[in-house]
């Protein structure tokens, strides 16, 4: 991540994005299971939470054009209903194992499903959390959180999501809270290559099928790259694809903007890449979807087959379609993580309800 790169970007977080980044070693070795035990030892509570994750369905339906199938990863199945009860969990866990403490003070930023799940799981645990949101969060959300005991600030106006992670950089120093800073977390890599990446692989064997493609909405990268390390260990040629809101490509070297995208997913802006996914960049193949098309096929998910995704995760069924669809043998077969189940707000933006 090069000075030139983060020049534009608040400074606060361009330094602890340049700092904590891992290298590629620390994410391709890191193994999330001792971790997850040395954690349990500290905080037994973490226990119960483990087992409200995972998993989740394998569905399969047809691609968009027909030529093949995709796999949907539905992972609304987990505990808050989302893939990010999967992140709020490998957080938490190499937090308690990393401070040596049960009860570390934290701050965190999100701008939805990972803020719930952080939340829900602090209380359980009676942890002090901290979650800085963007300002453009509406209230309910604010509330919401509030109500589990978290404390909520929200960042300056203007400064969209980007500002969010770089409030928080600094309210960590100000407040001395321990900084889950997601967009370096090695552990979720290590999680999804031993939880997520396992599942599928497991399943997709159960079912006697071989993928060619996989598909995955980028938010931090975790997900996209654990997922692609558990699978290519048993199909080395499965192609993955980062997929990112046209809106907001991977590196946008334009600064963050209010404009709607797929909720979750995106560039950073300002040159920034995502930590966990630049050490890796050359062995993805990238994709961007606008958010209007993402949209559509939200609508034709839940109209075909009765599934109800998120944007971000009709997005991932529309680059693993054309993957299959494109490819010169009929019959393929890829993967699309399903993030959630989108939320009230998506599913208004399409005129329906959840």
């Amino acid at each position: 991540m090069s000075a030139a790169a983060v020049s534009g970007a608040p400074q606060h977080i361009a330094r602890a994005l340049s700092r904590r980044a891992p290298d590629a070693d620390a994410l391709a070795s890191l193994s999330f299971s001792e971790l997850e035990r040395q954690a349990h030892a500290l905080a037994p509570e973490l226990a119960a939470l483990r087992a409200t994750i995972g998993d989740t369905p394998l569905v399969a339906v047809p691609s968009e054009d027909g030529r093949g199938t995709v796999w949907l990863k539905l992972e609304s199945g987990n505990a808050t209903e989302s893939v990010k009860a999967r992140t709020a969990y490998a957080l938490l866990c190499a937090a308690v194992a990393g401070t040596r403490s049960a009860k570390p003070r934290l701050i965190e930023y999100s701008s939805g499903s990972l803020a719930f799940a952080l939340a829900e799981f602090s209380a359980v645990l009676g942890l002090d959390l901290h979650m800085v949101v963007p300002h453009h969060a509406p209230d309910s959300m604010c509330t919401r959180l509030r109500r589990t005991g978290t404390s909520v600030s929200k960042a300056k106006e203007g400064t969209g999501f980007l500002g969010a992670m770089d409030e928080a950089a600094q309210l960590a120093k100000e407040e001395d809270r321990h900084f889950l800073l997601q967009h370096c977390a090695a552990e979720t890599v290590a999680m999804h290559r031993e939880t997520t990446g396992a599942e599928v692989v497991r399943q997709l064997r159960a079912a006697g099928q071989e993928p060619v493609a996989l598909a995955v909405s980028v938010g931090t990268g975790g997900t996209v790259l654990g997922v692609t390390q558990a699978l290519r260990e048993v199909w080395p040629g499965c192609v993955a694809t980062a997929v990112f809101p046209q809106e907001g490509p991977y590196g946008d070297p334009l600064p963050p903007t209010s404009t709607p995208r797929m909720k979750g997913t995106g560039g950073l802006g300002h040159g920034l890449r995502q930590p966990l996914l630049e050490p890796y960049e050359k062995e993805f193949a990238f994709g961007e979807v606008a958010l209007a098309r993402a949209q559509e096929a939200m609508v034709s998910l839940r109209a075909k087959h009765g599934l109800a995704v998120s944007a971000s995760g009709a997005g991932a069924w529309l680059a693993a379609s054309e993957a299959v669809d494109r490819a010169a043998e009929p019959h393929g077969v890829a993967i699309a993580i399903v993030a959630s189940r989108g939320t009230t707000e998506e599913w208004a933006g399409v005129g329906a309800g959840i």
